[in-house]
């Protein structure tokens, strides 16, 4: 098992190595760096690491390089990019289906007047009082959801990255990346293919790019403030023969429960909170739901399922007041129970945990870059040092500090470990494996900048915001 294990590792990593078009060598030696960070906190600092033999320059010139200068160029990049990581997900063996979520994060750029589209963005605020706003570009992350047990780490598979820019929305973006992660590779046509997002997703464009797979069930989260409807039943011959059909009936309001009809399905279960805590979830489901769409998308004739889920505690009392509605569509949404809705839904919050993680320890928004370009490139690179990560999972030895030998993650030494205890012990194991890069060779000096030789200054660009209408005013920087 261990031997196959390593295998499939050095079969990715050789893979990849040759998926980069130019700069093979200093590319590896990057993606390595990356995976074994344990003490940079800037990009230009993973030159220091073990792994980087090259010097600072050749982080710039491999991002520079990495993706072709022509649109069509850069579409086929991504798909193979979206191919070669899709490679990595296993085949199901408890689970009806493949599991996906979609999700976007905030590259914060408050300080780069000469950065091209950047726009103000979500990004949550400690303070109260403050809003939850910053100026900077958006990334939408589509991944893959492996099937795990209880207690298991938020592993997940990055397939696609891409970044918004401000002329676009981001639910309709990450929609398109599912798609295309659906259609990377033939086996998940064969099995249903289920994507998850939070209440962004629950948009009725968002579920109209969903209707254009009739493999796919879309899973979302309902604002609770939402009015949906139950379909119109015709009662007599004469209101069938008169004008317009009538499609929408009785009202559904999420923040009224006089206007909501009995459920069609009740389901009540016992689970054990992450601190090991009794919880009781109770879930009641709806089968055909509808919603008022867009001029551009009618989705009176695609009905969904509703559910709303309430935790308590083991004495009764609500542990959130708020209840959780969550909005199940697609053509085979009735092939899921209430239970595997739900859990779809609650491991979304992995990709929580990869964003976090992906900025705390990858440096996945601390690239200092003037060029948009190298930005993509950068956010593209750490999530191939990610799937690094991931592969070497069940490669890696407990390594734990002197203050964390008592923590229960320790003690516990599961054979699957966690994206920190994996990249605590990358170094060694890269270095019992070996690296498909080669020595770096000694360069020869360079001319360097010849005398009278000026670079101009580069142009500050405005920040974009967007008008209530549609319209765009760009606004200076400070």
């Amino acid at each position: 098992m261990l031997t196959q294990i390593i295998q499939c590792f050095k079969e990715f990593r050789d893979t990849m190595y040759n998926s980069f078009h130019r700069r093979k060598d200093a590319a590896m030696e990057l993606v390595d760096s990356i995976s074994s960070n344990t003490t940079a906190t800037s990009v230009v600092e993973l030159s220091l690491n073990p792994l980087h033999r090259r010097n600072y320059c050749s982080i710039t010139r491999v991002l520079d390089e990495y993706q072709p200068s022509d649109e069509v160029e850069i579409a086929q990049h991504n798909a193979a990019y979206t191919q070669l990581l899709s490679k990595l997900c296993l085949s199901e063996q408890k689970r009806s289906h493949h599991l996906f979520v979609v999700d976007c994060t905030p590259a914060p750029r408050k300080f780069s007047p000469t950065l091209e589209d950047r726009g103000y963005v979500y990004a949550p605020n400690a303070v109260r009082g403050n809003k939850p706003v910053t100026i900077g570009h958006k990334y939408s992350i589509a991944a893959y959801l492996p099937e795990k047990a209880a207690g298991d780490p938020p592993w997940l598979i990055p397939l696609a990255c891409d970044r918004v820019n401000t002329a676009q929305k981001g639910a309709l973006v990450g929609m398109k990346q599912i798609a295309a992660c659906i259609n990377s590779q033939p086996k998940f046509a064969d099995m249903l293919c289920v994507s998850v997002g939070d209440t962004e997703y629950s948009t009725p464009l968002c579920l109209w790019k969903a209707k254009e797979n009739h493999n796919q069930v879309h899973i979302s989260r309902g604002k609770s403030n939402r009015n949906f409807y139950y379909p119109h039943v015709v009662e007599s011959p004469c209101e069938a023969s008169r004008g317009r059909k009538k499609v929408y009936g009785d009202i559904h309001k999420l923040g009224d429960d006089t206007t909501w009809r009995d459920p069609d399905e009740l389901l009540e279960f016992r689970a054990c909170s992450a601190s090991g805590k009794l919880q009781i979830i109770k879930i009641m489901g709806w089968h055909t739901i509808i919603m008022r769409g867009k001029r551009n998308c009618k989705l009176s004739d695609y009905p969904f399922r509703l559910l709303r889920v309430s935790i308590y505690k083991e004495s009764g009392e609500l542990i959130f007041n708020r209840p959780l509605w969550i909005t199940a569509a697609g053509e085979k949404r009735c092939e899921l129970s209430l239970f595997e809705i739900f859990n779809a839904y609650r491991q979304r919050f992995d990709i929580e945990h990869f964003f976090r993680f992906g900025k705390n320890r990858l440096l996945l928004d601390k690239i200092q870059t003037p060029d948009t370009k190298h930005e993509e490139s950068w956010w593209q690179i750490v999530m191939l040092a990610y799937a690094q990560l991931f592969l070497a999972r069940n490669l890696a030895n407990n390594t734990p500090n002197s203050w964390e030998k008592y923590l229960a993650v320790f003690k516990k030494n599961a054979p699957t470990k966690t994206p920190t205890q994996v990249q605590k012990d990358f170094g060694r194991i890269i270095a019992e494996i070996g690296t498909p890069a080669r020595q770096p060779k000694t360069p020869k000096k360079s001319k360097g900048r010849q005398f009278g030789q000026l670079h101009g200054k580069r142009l500050h660009h405005p920040v974009i915001k967007k008008g209530k209408k549609g319209t765009v005013n760009k606004v200076m920087a400070a």
